[in-house]
């Protein structure tokens, strides 16, 4: 063995007893190929919803690759999100995780606004959006962009604490065949088949997959009833009608049989390039969740009537986006219609909502301009008017300053507002009490109105020497009219004595815009390729909550949101052993927010995730093992579990991953 082949060997088994993780060089064009000079330069498309480069951006931007997704082994998405500094990420079952940015941790992750290849996942009954019920491969992605902080301006209405856009390749970078599949312990496996193809203008791919997880037990070491069962499939078309016009269409399905949950969407892309300063494009876009004989006690709450329930909903958008460049001009503007519909079946004597049956139109139109004040300086300005039928008129607007102060160092600001409108749970969920002659616990308000965020920032994104890139975003952000729960008055009732002046009270918990917090924060991460054979990716953030007794206090400031730690420590190295053999380890770090039964048990955690994987047959096929949670058999990472009487803790995944392409 050669010496530098001894020094990558000894490095990588140091890094691995130290907790560091590694780079491994795949043979599929990934940013991780690319120098850092170029990893500057990466295009992104979802801060100004238009092509443009990373350090160019007028929003904190972090992007996980398709190599960070590879290396990362069978992980679900939201995991994928402990890479990017300012986010939080905590399993609460067998598939199911409260994820957050910026303060603001929940089972749905409301604040945020979930895209994928541009469409919203948000869930037009729940709100939010639950990663697992998405139909999409890790396969299949090409990158996730993550913004941290107020997007109303580019993508609307929930975009508050930021937006998470999940990109799929191109069917006509995906051709051939592909399968691949997954076993671990605790009944864990993946499946996956996926088909490519092209037709003249038409390059089409198709896949197909199943999951199954047991779950994790207590602290008891029993197993709940969390496990996780699904099929799901996506297909993506394009068509080119000519150089200059395509039409993409992109669709997938998913039916979780234990959670009794299925999804489908249908997507279609018109765009098309009028010269090279002007493109339009026109999207039609549909969804419908359905919800069968389910606990419909979504909101986390005290209401003891957990009554059985179907409920459906669906959602249609038509949206429209023109980008054109006029002088110094760089301008972004478009607008959209969305109707979300839902119902909801009571299976006892019980109504569940009222009504029963509601749709909400609401409609928005944006525009944000990118001046060139000098070379070196680019002045953005922005704002979208929203108006829908529940809280009627909002608007979002932000101003932002990049400035190229010295070759490859950039300095950004910017001033934002946006607002999040409730779901529709919040405003209907339950009837007053008497409804259908039996007393009901309720929480649903049709007057609430939306809550808003204000947001400064300041960062800097720049290239300190050939192999280190650094990044750093402050924050602050001052919310208010925030959705709680809180004790309402419903009606005085005479439960004796039919004729007397005796009454009683009868008192429910009901939503409300309630309060107001604070938050300010830094997150810093740095990138840094110490030799070609390794790269490092290293971030921590700090945030600060004023106020935070109000969010944990049950009766005032019940949310149903995890209070996110102070600080939180991450580091991911990939190591290339040899040309075909790569190892990764990613160590993260985070402590407590609070000591609280209903939310982080009362210490910090370490998790380290290994994988290891070797490319043979000219590097058509790869063999991997891996283990999630390395360091301890299982972990408190989510809490307390009242059904239980324990807290939960997540259990160490050991698996074994094989890929071949055809």
């Amino acid at each position: 063995m050669s010496f530098p082949q001894y020094a990558k060997w000894v490095t990588a088994a140091l890094a691995l007893s130290l907790g560091c993780p590694v780079f491994a060089q795949a043979d599929d064009p990934g940013l991780f190929d690319m120098s850092l000079e170029q990893l500057m330069n990466v295009e992104i498309t979802s801060s100004a919803r238009r092509p443009q480069s990373l350090t160019r951006a007028s929003r904190a931007v972090y992007v996980i690759t398709a190599e960070d997704i590879r290396q990362a082994g069978p992980v679900r998405i939201e995991e994928l999100l402990r890479l990017v500094p300012g986010m939080d990420v905590f399993q609460t079952g067998g598939l199911a995780s409260s994820v957050g940015a910026r303060g603001y941790v929940k089972w749905n992750n409301e604040r945020m606004q979930m895209l994928l290849d541009g469409r919203p996942l948000y869930d037009p009954y729940l709100g939010g959006a639950l990663f697992y019920l998405n139909p999409v491969f890790l396969e299949e992605i090409d990158r996730i962009e993550v913004i941290r902080g107020s997007a109303g301006v580019a993508w609307g209405v929930n975009a508050v604490n930021g937006v998470i856009n999940i990109i799929t390749k191109k069917a006509a970078d995906t051709q051939g065949l592909v399968v691949s599949g997954s076993v671990g312990n605790r009944e864990f496996y993946q499946a996956l088949a996926g088909y490519g193809g092209t037709s003249g203008p038409w390059s089409f791919r198709g896949m197909a997959g199943l999951f199954h997880d047991n779950g994790f037990g207590s602290n008891g070491g029993d197993l709940l009833d969390d496990y996780y069962s699904a099929s799901q499939g996506t297909v993506r078309a394009e068509f080119k009608l000519d150089e200059d016009t395509q039409i993409t269409f992109t669709g997938g399905g998913q039916n979780a049989v234990n959670n009794k949950e299925s999804l489908q969407y249908t997507n279609f892309l018109w765009e098309k390039r009028i010269d090279n300063e002007n493109t339009v494009q026109f999207r039609w876009t549909e969804s419908y969740i359905e919800r069968n004989d389910v606990y419909n006690y979504f909101t986390g709450s005290n209401n003891w009537l957990y009554n059985h329930v179907d409920t459906r909903s669906r959602e249609e958008i038509f949206e429209f986006q023109h980008n054109a460049l006029w002088d110094s001009h760089n301008i972004v503007w478009g607008a959209d219609y969305t109707r979300d519909v839902y119902r909801s079946s009571p299976r006892d004597a019980l109504q569940n909502t009222v009504p029963e049956d509601f749709a909400n139109d609401h409609v928005s139109a944006f525009i944000e301009d990118e001046i060139t004040l000098r070379d070196n300086l680019w002045w953005t300005l922005g704002y979208r008017a929203y108006y829908d039928e529940i809280t009627h008129y909002d608007w979002a607007g932000q101003t932002a300053l990049v400035w190229e102060f010295t070759p490859d160092h950039f300095l950004r600001g910017s001033l934002s507002r946006a607002f999040r409108r409730p779901t529709l749970w919040q405003d209907f969920r339950a009837p007053a009490p008497g409804a259908n002659s039996w007393p009901i616990q309720g929480e649903g308000n049709d007057r609430l109105g939306n809550e808003h965020m204000v947001s400064y920032e300041l960062g800097y994104r720049g290239q300190l020497d050939k192999n280190l890139f650094l990044n750093v975003e402050a924050y602050l952000n001052k919310d208010s009219d925030m959705l709680a729960k809180r004790r309402a008055l419903v009606e005085y009732y005479q439960p004796w004595l039919p004729g007397s002046d005796w009454t009683e009270e009868n008192w429910y918990d009901q939503w409300d815009n309630v309060y107001s917090l604070t938050t300010y924060g830094l997150e810093t991460s740095v990138d840094w390729k110490p030799f070609e054979w390794w790269l490092v990716r290293g971030f921590h953030t700090y945030m600060h909550q004023t106020d935070r007794n109000r969010v944990t206090n049950w009766r005032t400031g019940e949310t149903g949101v995890i209070l996110s730690p102070k600080h939180r420590f991450g580091v991911t190295n990939r190591f290339e052993l040899d040309p075909h053999t790569t190892l990764n380890t990613q160590l993260y770090w985070t402590d407590t927010a609070t000591s609280s039964l209903e939310y982080i048990p009362g210490k910090p955690f370490w998790k380290l995730d290994v994988r290891l994987a070797r490319r043979f047959w000219n590097d058509k096929a790869e063999v991997a093992v891996g283990v999630f949670n390395a360091l301890d058999h299982s972990h408190p990472e989510t809490g307390y579990d009242w059904g239980s009487g324990e807290f939960l803790e997540v259990p160490r995944l050991v698996y074994m991953q094989f890929r071949y392409t055809f």
